[in-house]
């Protein structure tokens, strides 16, 4: 049964009886009960939101991908004003600058002022850095044998390593750069904590920025300050915001997805878990067939239900959605982890098939607000599992993960390995 809020209004009437959102969901990465009976049941359902208000939660394919992609859905009005037609507080957020608080037009300029910074073509070029990378790290794993912690010596450091290169931060600030990322990630913090994390990046960033202007790189700072569009080009706050984006997108979320598509890959599938010295399938299949490795990334991404959470956005009419209507001024939220387990999409939604045939998925997103970074995030989880599964032939969980428990995405916080 799920949790439902029963507090009651002011006068003693029962406020509507409502699912709390963020849904309570077990550990691990594997199917949510819950969000399949809404896709079958009420796919499009009100949900109380941790503001006060509510807010229509979305769990359907074809609905969330109308979500992401039809304008009349802004995210604009859902990070700032007034509390809609729900209640709760007033909408705001830390980030005003921000291309993931914009509509278009002004999302298209910012989107066509960033993109070339983030190309397929340049990002492929850092590919072979970042497989040395990833070679590099596992050298230092190997020497902690025969057993380790992945996620403070493989998952966390890989991504947070390309990070620092990609903006032109140094190094030795990576660490600086995780705090202020789990602060920004935390749903447990507190505004003023936000507030103050976002104070901190904005001006590091900024005395890097003047050092950039002064001494442009190759980096993607470099890139970013001298981007410009006929005589458009990315403000102070434009580009700080850009920035602080990057790294949580960038950077966390890298982080936690290769963290969980590892423990996916050690597990076993049902029937064989418990078995004694078993080897895990998924991850021999890797070792056989590193050409499955593109192919698996996807699959990966489509099956782990990682995110239980996503980027509101409100009505800006009255829309129709299933059997819905939501009302202008109403808030949505799409659950793409939920549309990519969609049985009317995908055939055996629960089945983790390391062969399925180019698993299309909404993992990064659709529409205007697609992850512009998508393509560096593949690049940095297939060199990570080609690395890991040719080094380590017979690697093996060595005890079940801790779990993040401070966000809307689940993902391991250990990963207790041996070889």
């Amino acid at each position: 049964m799920t949790e439902t809020d029963a507090r009651t209004e002011t006068g003693g009437e029962p406020r509507e009886t409502l699912r709390s959102f963020p849904l309570k969901v077990p550990e691990g990465l594997g199917p949510i009960p819950e969000l399949a009976e809404l896709r079958r049941r009420e796919p499009v359902v009100r949900v109380r939101v941790p503001s006060g208000g509510t807010a229509w939660l979305v769990t359907r394919h074809a609905d969330v991908r109308k979500v992401l992609a039809d304008p009349r859905f802004s995210r604009r009005r859902a990070s700032r004003g007034p509390a809609g037609p729900g209640g709760g507080a007033p909408r705001r957020t830390a980030l005003p600058d921000s291309i993931l608080a914009a509509d278009p037009p002004e999302h298209s300029r910012l989107r066509k002022l960033v993109a070339p910074s983030l190309t397929a073509r340049r990002t492929e070029a850092m590919r072979a850095d970042i497989a040395r990378l990833a070679d590099s790290l596992l050298t230092d794993v190997a020497e902690q044998g025969p057993g380790a912690d992945l996620v403070p010596h493989f998952t966390r450091p890989l991504p947070l390593t390309v990070i620092c290169d990609l903006l032109g931060t140094p190094r030795v600030d990576a660490e600086r750069l995780d705090a202020w990322d789990n602060i920004l990630r935390s749903v447990t913090a507190r505004n003023a904590e936000v507030s103050a994390v976002v104070a901190e990046m904005s001006d590091y960033l900024a005395r890097l920025l003047a050092v950039k202007r002064a001494h442009p790189g190759n980096d993607m700072l470099s890139v970013l300050i001298a981007a410009r569009d006929d005589e458009d080009r990315l403000s102070e706050g434009e580009l700080i915001s850009f920035c602080i984006v990057l790294l949580a997108g960038g950077y966390g979320t890298t982080a936690d997805r290769l963290a969980g598509l590892v423990h996916l890959l050690l597990q076993n599938p049902p029937g064989t878990a418990g078995r004694a010295g078993a080897e895990p399938e998924r991850y021999a299949l890797l070792r056989r067939d590193p050409g499955l490795v593109p192919g698996a990334v996807e699959e990966l991404l489509r099956y782990a239900q990682a995110s239980v959470g996503s980027n509101m956005r409100v009505a800006t009419e009255p829309v129709r959605l299933g059997d819905v209507t939501v009302a202008e001024g109403e808030t949505v939220i799409a659950l793409m982890s939920s549309a990519n387990h969609d049985e009317t999409v995908y055939e055996e939604p629960e089945l983790l098939d390391l062969t399925r045939a180019a698993p299309a998925h909404l993992a990064f997103g659709h529409g205007a607000h697609f992850c512009v970074g998508a393509q560096l995030a593949r690049i940095q989880l297939q060199e990570a599992l080609t690395a890991l599964t040719r080094r380590f032939p017979t690697l093996h969980a060595a005890a079940p993960p801790a779990w993040k428990g401070d966000r809307i995405t689940r993902a391991p916080r250990t990963l207790p390995v041996a070889w």
